[in-house]
């Protein structure tokens, strides 16, 4: 493992790696958000098509 002179934090050890190696996080970050909104979005859709299929059939 390389260790960065002066950091104190080894390269390749989780979080501290990734801001020692300049990594950029936030593309992960926005598409969980998506994927969040999305899921949120799906599962709303799927709720009322269930409840409208419900109340035709009564």
């Amino acid at each position: 493992m390389y260790k960065v002179p002066g950091s104190g934090v080894a390269v390749g050890t989780g979080v501290g790696a990734l801001a020692v190696t300049g990594a950029d996080v936030t593309v992960w970050i926005v598409t969980g958000v998506v994927l969040l909104v999305a899921g949120a979005l799906l599962l709303h859709a799927t709720r009322k098509r269930r409840r409208a299929v419900r109340v035709k059939a009564e």
